[in-house]
């Protein structure tokens, strides 16, 4: 029974695939109409997918001309602060080096209470400037510190040694002077 069920059903089906074939005489399209019809699917296809490659590729460009904008001026920027901001270390420097060359010349001429007062401006002078040598070099930042403590320490004394006073002078002098270059 289940055999010929089976057979009845393949057969039905067979049939309906048969009838689903044949279709009016008004209905059928021509072989030629057919091509001519996936001809001009498949021309319409290749216009649509040339358009969206054209209008990628201009956004793509557009992208990467505005990337190269921002980088552009991203570069300028920082060339711009490194430049001021050397300027200012080296302006800074410059005034704490004056500072020291009056010391020195204090201490040359033997009068360690002027050349207390001349250093004593070195303080008021690092104050501004210190930061920006430290963010800058906190190597020498911190040689300068050193040689400041060095200068105060030979000032200070009951008596002064003057070459003590001018080599703790001469090696501040030296580190301020590798700041201040660029």
């Amino acid at each position: 029974m289940i055999r010929r069920n089976s057979f009845l059903a393949l057969g039905a089906v067979g049939l309906l695939s048969l009838v689903g074939c044949t279709a009016p005489a008004d209905q059928a399209q021509s072989p030629s109409s057919v091509v001519d019809s996936a001809q001009q699917a498949a021309t319409d296809a290749t216009g649509a997918a040339t358009d969206a490659a054209a209008g990628a590729a201009g956004a793509a460009q557009d992208a990467a001309a505005g990337a190269a904008g921002a980088a552009g001026t991203a570069v300028d920027a920082a060339k711009d602060a490194a430049t001021s901001g050397m300027a200012a270390l080296t302006d800074g420097a410059s005034g704490l080096m004056t500072v020291v060359t009056d010391t020195k010349a204090a201490v040359e001429a033997g009068d360690f209470a002027k050349a207390q007062t001349e250093f004593a401006k070195f303080g008021e002078a690092w104050a501004t400037t210190g930061e920006s040598i430290k963010t800058a070099s906190p190597q020498a930042h911190a040689a300068i510190e050193q040689g400041v403590t060095k200068v105060n320490e030979a000032l200070s004394a009951a008596q002064p040694d003057q070459a003590q006073v001018m080599d703790a002078l001469t090696s501040l002098a030296g580190n301020l002077t590798g700041t201040a270059k660029p």
